[in-house]
C-alpha cells in the first residue's frame, strides 16, 4: 500500500485576539504572483494589486495550542482543502452560470418559440441566477475546513 504524503501549506501569523476556545491570527495577505521575476511588466500582478488589499485578514482557528495574544505562530492547511475551496467559490457559481445561460436560451428558443434576441435576454437572466443560486449553494450548504495552528514560533512576553 503506498503512502501519500499531502501538501501542507504553511502560513506565519500573530494571535490578536481569543475568542473562548478559538483565536484570531492576523496573517499578511499577499498576491500569489508577488515572488515572480517579471512581477513588474505582468498583466496578472497589476490587476492583482488594483483588487487585492494589502491590510491584514484575521483568521478565526482553534486554539489547539494554549496561544496567548502577541504569539507568533505557523498556521497549515492541506493543499487539497484548498483546491476544494477554490472550487466551490469560483467552480461552482460559474458552472450554475453556464448550465442556466445555456438552459434558459434553449428552453427560450424551442419551448416558448421566443425571438433571438428574447433568448439572449433569457440566457442573460439565466446566467445571473446561475451565479448566485451556485453562491448561495457554497455560503449556505458548504462548510469549510480551517486551517489548524501547527506550532507556537514565539510566546509573547
Amino acid at each position: 500500500m503506498e503512502n501519500q504524503i499531502s501538501n501542507l501549506l504553511r502560513e506565519q501569523g500573530v494571535v490578536i485576539g481569543i475568542d473562548g476556545d478559538e483565536v484570531l491570527v492576523e496573517t499578511q495577505r499577499s498576491t500569489g504572483c508577488s515572488g515572480c521575476s517579471s512581477e513588474s511588466g505582468c498583466g496578472t500582478s497589476a490587476l492583482a494589486k488594483l483588487f487585492s488589499t494589502t491590510s491584514k485578514a484575521p483568521i478565526r482557528v482553534k486554539n489547539n495550542l494554549h496561544c496567548e495574544i502577541g504569539d507568533s505562530v505557523e498556521l497549515v492547511l492541506d493543499e487539497s482543502r484548498l483546491l476544494q475551496h477554490s472550487f466551490m467559490a469560483y467552480g461552482l457559481p460559474l458552472i450554475g452560470l453556464f448550465v442556466l445561460a445555456i438552459s434558459f436560451s434553449k428552453i427560450a428558443l424551442h419551448v416558448f418559440s421566443l425571438s433571438p434576441g428574447l433568448a439572449e435576454l433569457s440566457a442573460i437572466l439565466g446566467g445571473v441566477l446561475g451565479l448566485y443560486l451556485g453562491w448561495w449553494i457554497t455560503r449556505k450548504l458548504y462548510k469549510p475546513v480551517m486551517p489548524e495552528l501547527s506550532k507556537v514560533i514565539t510566546k509573547s512576553l
